[in-house]
């Protein structure tokens, strides 16, 4: 609500700040007083009493008019701004919501969730009303982000709210009618001020210069005049938003235009519309809870306005990010009391809970392969716990499945994880579904979290790859190895510095690179080390990339310091170096001398390498069944010596892994050791270096894990392609909530060329059984036509399934690709309410804590709920307006009025009585 006041200020005595000014005024102002004092007392003695008072009376009005002058007067119209107090409202959206709601008094189980009971709260009650009355209301959600996103930002509603006031009219003519009456009793006051005054000159003039009556009617009618000239600037001067025909005339005129100071409301929120489904909008997804950064952030956001506290939902399990108590002195500091809702259970119940499981997606007839599940539980520690496997068909019910294997395992302590390891046979070729389920013991809360499924496909070729290596490296030697010993690859091998009688361990020893892409089609992969491709005819080349772009094959191109060098020296803008530097996922510099000038090949010492974010996510980076173990594995990894100095990635490109020398970075960028692409169907890997055979200091099965991960990534295109007009691939196979899934089609019509459309549209389905549209659109530059790209957010545990069908709905060809998102496990191994932290929390700010939804209402036992405790903090502050120039015009007029009819008032007294 904006209200205005109005100022007057004496601007002089605002530059009179030390007590000598005051002082040198004072004594002027009196001096000049005594000075005519005295003089009049002189000049005019032999005239009557009331003659010398008049004429000093006139006098020192003059004075005192020059005295106002130099105080100058000043009148601002000020504007009232009121800054709404704000309330911030959090709630917490991690995956523990999603674990049952806080219980009655005596212990019944809550059959609604966590986020469901919030959102119950905000849908089904006024709290959002009652806090938007007092306050400006932000809602807020928070979990995995540091900064929570908003959610929804509703104004104050207060019953004052600015509206047009009917009562303007009448306060407007009330004013003008005041001042016209002052302006008549100026007039009148005049009128016998000035009668006195010719009644007293006439009898001067008429020689009754000893009529002793005359001197007193001349300080009358002086003062009388005087008087009428001050109630005259009563009347005027204050106002100023009429004009002067308006105060004397009979009619109103319209107003004078006014100075304003447009109002504001200083870091208020841009009006965000409330969610009309609010359990859709609070979905728990966060992989982490991140309670502390969020609180930060928002003290961080809100300061400097009026923040009148904070409403915190959630259970209190911070597992991320800094300790919620760190952020206490900041909100100490602001004086923002948080009000803390603790929801769920202090106590675990009694549950089992099949947390992963772990299958191949692709197997081959005959190998056996192993199944992991993992269990936690709360409740049962030190019992032992049957996990049952059943396997059958993809599209046959859980509980038509057939029993595979049986296994009993130990419960760990609470917040443990228990594994059941399955070594098993797979099924004939085709798609088989395999689930794992924790048989119940007696207390198992829910045993809807207690069975998991997974599709396994048997698929019966193997995979073919095709190595290529300019010279004997330990990197290509322990690979070939590797392959060699691999019952589902057949390795086809072609060393460059080697002899035709030499020997090398691959099904087939080749004597040249493939000549076209017939020749390439048998091969899923190709494994480039530190190739010579001045030796490969630029139709091989060709041929190469199209087999990638097309066919959905898998390259990977290693780095070297012999050979590279020479071919991208030597054919800088051939056509060969060309489309090879558009294979791979980097930009690779065109000069071989760049090599040192960048950076150095070689490092003095070993360093370790830099796993991003990215290469966390990625699934052949994981050198262990989960990313925190493979994380310590990779930190434990003594490192590298080489690199390839490369530090700009190509659009669409993920950076997996960097070289940790801080002296090896080109503008703070470290060199790029792994990157990955999508290049139309196919994978491109890039190694910027051939050492990761170091890894095998840390264990053999590390370094063979990498790679054959590796190969089987770059190949999943062509071991994926359910079509020869198209493949539909994922970046990932396994995801947790929260992530994003880039989604890639590569698709031909009818005739087999690119398909060229505005866009395709997959469907997407989850666990919950949601069927919704993926739209796919080509890629932005337009450079590989056929080709789609698009992405999905993980928010439910489970497999995601897309489809994508071809030829429109007539057609039976149709494109799949699945996802499994896991649920982090530290969000439900200790999902506990944490009372003790944040009762502590409210406490050390003021605020209060309350268990529950229902109590923090405040309508169980008359205690005050939270609306109650949040008393406004709104903020009141007067924005200066500009001078009023009608005041000023009108002051300085009235000034000039006051002090040239008081001098000749006096003068004309003096000539009168014959005073030189």
């Amino acid at each position: 609500m904006n209200d205005s006041r109005v100022i007057y200020q004496w601007l002089r005595l605002e530059q009179l700040d030390q007590w000598w000014h005051w002082g040198l005024l004072a004594g002027v102002a009196a001096g000049l007083c005594l000075f005519v004092y005295l003089w009049y007392r002189r000049d005019a003695r032999e005239q009557s009493r009331g003659v010398r008072w008049a004429l000093l009376l006139l006098r020192i009005a003059a004075l005192a008019g020059l005295l106002l002058y130099f105080l100058q007067l000043d009148k601002r119209t000020e504007t009232r701004v009121v800054r709404d107090s704000r309330v911030a409202v959090l709630i917490d959206t991690s995956m523990s919501m999603s674990q049952p709601g806080t219980p009655s008094e005596v212990g019944v189980t809550n059959p609604r969730t966590r986020s469901e009971e919030v959102a119950s709260l905000l849908s089904q009650t006024d709290f959002l009303q009652q806090l938007s009355q007092r306050h400006q209301v932000s809602v807020y959600r928070f979990d995995q982000l540091p900064r929570p996103p908003l959610l929804a930002a509703v104004d104050k509603q207060a019953a004052d709210s600015q509206v047009s006031d009917p009562r303007a009219a009448s306060i407007g003519d009330a004013t003008l009618s005041l001042s016209r009456w002052r302006m008549a009793a100026a007039c009148g006051v005049g009128a016998v001020g000035w009668l006195l005054l010719l009644v007293a000159w006439g009898a001067q003039i008429a020689g009754k210069r000893a009529w002793p009556l005359g001197g007193w009617l001349l300080l009358v009618g002086s003062g009388l005049t005087l008087a009428s000239l001050a109630t005259a600037a009563w009347a005027i001067l204050p106002a100023t938003q009429y004009s002067l025909a308006s105060i004397f005339g009979a009619e109103r005129p319209p107003l004078i235009a006014q100075p304003t100071a447009a109002s504001s409301q200083p870091g208020q929120e841009e009006n965000v519309a409330l969610p009309e489904d609010w359990l859709s909008a609070l979905q728990p997804s966060g992989s982490e809870t991140h309670l502390g950064d969020a609180i930060k952030a928002v003290l961080d956001r809100e300061t400097g306005n009026p923040l009148a506290g904070m409403v915190v939902f959630t259970d209190g399990r911070n597992n991320a990010g800094i300790d919620p108590r760190q952020v206490v002195a900041a909100a100490q500091n602001q004086r923002v009391p948080l009000q803390i809702v603790g929801l769920g259970s202090a106590t675990s119940p009694p549950n089992l809970q099949l947390l992963e499981l772990d299958v191949p997606k692709r197997l081959y007839p005959g190998d056996r392969f192993s199944l992991s599940a993992l269990v936690n539980s709360s409740g049962f520690a030190g019992q032992t716990v049957t996990v049952q496997v059943t396997a059958g068909p993809e599209d046959a019910e859980l509980d038509q499945l057939g029993i595979e294997a049986e296994q009993q395992i130990e419960i760990p302590a609470d917040g443990g994880v228990a594994t059941a390891q399955f070594e098993l046979e797979p099924k004939a070729v085709g798609k088989w579904q395999y689930a794992a389920e924790v048989l119940p013991l007696a207390g198992d809360r829910d045993l809807r979290d207690n069975r998991r499924s997974a599709t396994v496909e048997v698929i019966e070729r193997k995979n073919r790859v095709l190595i290529l290596a300019g010279g004997p490296t330990r990197e290509y030697q322990f690979v070939r190895n590797l392959l060699f010993r691999d019952r589902d690859v057949e390795s086809h091998v072609l060393l460059q510095s080697g002899s035709e009688n030499s020997s090398q361990e691959a099904q087939q020893l080749l004597s040249e690179f493939p000549a076209d892409r017939a020749a390439l089609s048998p091969y899923d992969a190709v494994l480039a080390f530190d190739a010579d491709w001045t030796q490969i005819p630029d139709r091989s080349v060709e041929a190469l990339e199209k087999w990638v772009a097309e066919q959905a094959g898998g390259f990977l191109m290693v780095a070297g310091t012999v050979e590279m060098p020479k071919w991208i020296a030597r054919s800088a803008g051939g056509a060969r170096a060309v489309t090879l530097r558009s294979l791979a996922p980097v930009v690779l510099d065109q000069r071989g001398s760049s090599l040192l000038a960048a950076g150095r090949v070689e490092a003095s010492s070993a360093w370790p390498l830099t796993i991003t974010p990215d290469g966390m996510m990625t699934d052949f980076m994981w050198l262990s069944d989960d990313a925190p173990t493979s994380g310590q594995i990779w930190e434990a990894f003594d490192g590298v010596h080489s690199f390839y100095s490369a530090y700009q990635l190509k659009p669409g490109a993920k950076a997996l892994a960097l070289f940790s020398d801080p002296t090896a970075a080109v503008d703070g960028q470290l060199p790029i050791y792994i990157a990955s692409q999508f290049y139309g169907a196919g994978r491109v890997v890039f190694l910027g270096g051939g050492e990761l055979w170091r890894l095998r200091a840390q264990g053999d099965q590390y370094f063979d894990r990498f790679y054959t991960k590796l190969v089987r990534w770059i190949s999943q295109g062509r071991l994926l392609m359910d079509s020869d007009r198209g493949v539909l691939l994922v970046d990932r196979e396994q995801a947790t909530l929260g992530d994003q899934v880039v989604v890639r089609a590569v698709l031909k019509n009818e005739r087999y060329e690119p398909l060229v459309q505005s866009e395709v549209v997959a469907r997407l389905l989850d666990s919950q059984g949601r069927n919704v549209p993926l739209v796919l659109r080509p890629l932005a530059d337009g450079s590989q036509p056929g080709v789609y790209s698009g992405q999905f957010p993980v928010q439910v545990p489970g497999q995601y399934t897309l489809q994508l069908q071809l030829g429109g709905l007539a057609s039976n060809e149709v494109l799949t690709a699945t996802v499994d998102a896991r649920v982090p496990a530290r969000e439900l191994q200790n999902s506990e309410r944490h009372d003790e932290l944040l009762r502590q929390m409210a406490v050390d700010t003021g605020g209060q804590y309350w268990t529950g939804a229902t109590a923090a209402l405040g309508v169980s036992g008359g205690d005050p709920g939270v609306v109650d405790r949040l008393e406004p903090q709104d903020q009141v502050a007067y924005l200066p307006g500009a001078a009023d120039r009608v005041f000023q015009l009108r002051w300085l007029g009235w000034l000039m009025a006051w002090i040239a009819g008081s001098l000749s008032l006096e003068w004309l007294s003096r000539r009168l009585h014959r005073l030189a």
